[in-house]
This record gives C-alpha cells, structure tokens and sequence, in this order.
C-alpha cells in the first residue's frame, strides 16, 4: 500500500494536510525522524512549509533518498527471443 511521507514542521501540521486532501491517516507517515519513515519501499513525499525549519531535515531528506535508491525500479527487464 502507498504510504504518503509528510514531511512538516509538526504531527498537527500533517494531520491537517491528509484531512484537506482526503487521505487516510493510516496510509500517512509523518516524517519527524529518520527512524520512522527507514526502510520505506512504497511511499510519495509531501514537504510541507514547516518542514523546511526543522533542525534535522538534512537527516531525514537523507533517509528519503537511501529508502529512494532501495526501492524496485519501476522499469521491467525484459528478455528478447532473439528474433
């Protein structure tokens, strides 16, 4: 299932996103550490504004993109007969 990372400057903050936009809150990850979004396969970021305020943003922009680079590409190898 897609999980929706909401990157924002509080819990509250991404709450009131997933409400707006008529998104469940169990398919929502509020990005406030590094620790809560690791490992994550299959999700679309949000940055909302206040995340761009927090201390540890770099950390968790960081974690973004290892849980990007793990992720399976979304392209298909395919094998040619030959013909």
């Amino acid at each position: 299932m897609l999980k929706y990372v909401v990157c924002a400057g509080s819990q509250a903050e991404a709450q009131a996103w997933a409400r707006i936009h008529s998104v469940p809150q169990r398919q929502c990850v509020y990005a406030s550490s590094p620790r809560k979004i690791e490992g994550l396969r299959d999700f679309a970021v949000v940055r909302l504004r206040g995340f761009f305020d927090l201390p540890n943003r770099e950390e968790i922009e960081s974690c973004l993109r290892r849980n990007e680079l793990k992720r399976r590409s979304p392209l298909v190898d395919v094998q040619s007969d030959g013909g």
